[in-house]
């Protein structure tokens, strides 16, 4: 086992170090996790990896001195460090057309937000009607139907939303490997990543074997993680430990 000394931090943003929210932007970082986070970073190299566009996840998290990877890691930048996958930029203009007509046509639908996130977009049902629900899916499927069938584009599901993604071969997990290969050549850390969702099973999986993976928050459901958490309540005592030189892994995680 490596050093604690030696860890590389990968932490997913919202549902681990911000409680899941009615509406994305209501997800603000607290001042103390901001606080640890800063802390950790002064100790370790920390990545904040999101389904967020980077310029936003940047803003939230405020902190120096870590790696931001925005959109499941289609941009990434800090630490010297800077990549936007080139054939992910050419979608901008039709991920554009496919919000706008989302827009118009759930138009007075309650609940619905359509996020525009650049290279990539989410449509938000969590504070939908049950009632309505059918009705935002087929719509919902009806815009998204041809650019899937072309095989331009690929739909995946998280917490209450779906998201529109570039059919690329590109996911967090092959985010969190080229970080490492930028950071870590020759591999003297110890990958730990955090991650509460299904967009994080593809960093699970990668990191299977050569680092420590954690769900968050789904102590019951099937994962590729190892190990899990309850929740941000126990992220925040996680980082607050590590950040003050406390490193006792077996005193916070449980085992999947």
């Amino acid at each position: 086992m490596k050093k604690n000394s030696d860890l590389f931090w990968f932490l997913d943003y919202d549902g681990v170090l911000t409680p899941i929210v009615s509406e994305p932007e209501k997800a603000i970082l607290d001042l103390e996790m901001r606080k640890f986070l800063e802390a950790l970073a002064e100790k370790f190299k920390v990545v904040v990896i999101s389904g967020r566009r980077l310029q936003e996840l940047k803003k939230l998290v405020s902190v120096g001195k870590i790696c931001y990877a925005g959109n499941h890691g289609l941009e990434i930048s800090g630490l010297g460090v800077s990549l936007v996958l080139p054939r992910a930029k050419r979608v901008r203009p039709v991920v554009l057309k496919m919000c706008r007509e989302l827009q118009k046509r759930l138009q007075g639908t309650a609940g619905v937000i359509v996020e525009n996130k650049g290279l990539t977009a989410s449509l938000h049902y969590r504070n939908v009607a049950p009632k309505e629900f059918a009705k935002v899916k087929k719509i919902f499927e009806s815009v998204v139907h041809s650019y899937v069938k072309s095989g331009s584009f690929r739909i995946t599901k998280g917490k209450k939303v779906w998201e529109i993604r570039p059919n690329l071969d590109w996911n967090k997990g092959m985010a969190v490997d080229w970080i490492i290969k930028n950071f870590d050549p020759e591999g003297k850390l110890l990958p730990i990543y955090l991650g509460d969702d299904k967009t994080d099973e593809d960093a699970f999986r990668t990191l299977r074997g050569r680092g420590i993976t954690v769900m968050v928050g789904k102590c019951c459901q099937r994962s590729n993680a190892e190990f899990y958490l309850r929740g941000v309540q126990e992220v925040k005592i996680l980082l607050r430990n590590f950040a003050r030189g406390n490193s006792k892994f077996a005193s916070v995680f449980t085992r999947l």
